[in-house]
């Protein structure tokens, strides 16, 4: 599919986790067929030598710049290539309309719903100044995508024509399904991410169930150390790896036993299913985008000591990989949600 529209796609806050991701697929599905301007944050600039046949500006911006003056970078773009055909905003507010159609996504689903989630007084501020900016770039917006059902649902009747649901891509978890190669794992447990909202001490009271039966296991735990309390921080069992990339995260989870997954709200079940269908059996949070991701497939609603919500326990050998995408059909749905956009206007 050769794209002959002009399209800009800002991905000037994202440089890590499911954001660069997408961003990655989103170059690599251009570079291929047709090209395509990026917006990109200084740490992605290596993306320019891997996918030359796209063009990538640099947004090199402070953050009392983007506070007060953010996107000014795209009237730098709009004089040198004019208006263009589509601008992509990956979790960046619309604050006036740059192309002819304007597509918002949802890249985090805090701004729209921090109610009852724990996270410190700066980061409820934060996301309340946030979900501000990003509610009153609605209207600017022609179409509004997010990566579950679920965080659809956060958005509002009165743009239900312009919702569209744009999931994240499972290459590797689809890849590893066909393999047929049976892995030696190891005594390890592995928890993805230490936001406050992630609940690592609901994490941990899982792990500690799971080593009552498995005396050998430890508890490996993925993303910023200094977020992890301080006690588990201090305790023999678990080991902290710090933020690794990602291809380091799969091997990782390709050794574990367990996957765990307390998080109180996530906007896509990314994480999930790079835990799920890795790892042999998971514990993971009974929330709307895990439910989406085992839709038709067995799981267990269980409880666990010391956790005060209900988690959903699953096995990877009974699991299908009916309700994952490949990226290529990510973007080939969002082009084409597009072109019928542009062709209604």
């Amino acid at each position: 599919m050769h794209v002959e529209y002009n399209c800009v796609f800002n991905f000037a806050a994202s440089y890590s986790g499911g954001g660069y991701k997408r961003l990655h697929a989103y170059a690599k599905w251009f570079n291929e067929n047709g090209g395509a301007l990026f917006v990109i944050n200084p740490r992605c600039a290596g993306l320019e030598a891997q996918f030359p046949n796209n063009r990538f500006f640099i947004a090199a911006q402070s953050r009392i710049r983007r506070v007060f003056d953010d996107c000014a970078y795209l009237r730098a773009i709009e004089k040198e290539i004019g208006i263009p055909q589509l601008y992509y905003s990956y979790g960046i507010p619309l604050y006036f309309r740059f192309g002819e159609v304007n597509w918002f996504h949802l890249s985090n689903v805090l701004p729209l719903h921090a109610e009852s989630i724990p996270l410190s007084l700066f980061d409820r501020l934060k996301m309340a100044y946030l979900g501000k900016r990003i509610r009153r770039g609605f209207a600017e917006a022609d179409v509004i995508s997010a990566e579950s059902n679920n965080s659809l649902s956060l958005i509002g009747d009165k743009f239900f024509r312009k919702l569209f649901l744009s999931v994240n891509g499972s290459d590797d978890e689809l890849a590893y399904l066909q393999d047929q190669s049976v892995e030696e794992k190891a005594d390890v447990a592995t928890v993805l991410g230490t936001q406050r909202y992630k609940a690592i001490d609901d994490s941990f009271a899982v792990f500690e169930m799971l080593k009552d039966k498995h005396r050998k296991l430890r508890l490996v735990i993925l993303g910023n150390p200094q977020s992890i309390p301080r006690a588990l921080r201090a305790n023999s069992n678990v080991v902290m790896l710090g933020i690794l990339d990602r291809y380091d995260v799969i091997d990782c989870l390709r050794r574990s036993k367990f996957f765990i997954s307390t998080t109180y709200i996530e906007n896509s079940y990314n994480a999930a299913s790079e835990g799920i269908f890795i790892a042999d059996e998971s514990y993971i949070s009974d929330i709307g985008p895990h439910r989406e991701l085992l839709k038709g497939m067995p799981c267990d609603r269980v409880s666990v000591p010391g956790v005060s919500r209900r988690l959903l326990h699953v096995n990877r050998a009974a699991l299908s990989g009916a309700n994952l995408k490949k990226w290529d059909t990510v973007v080939v749905e969002m082009i084409e949600r597009f072109r019928r956009t542009i062709q209604e206007r």
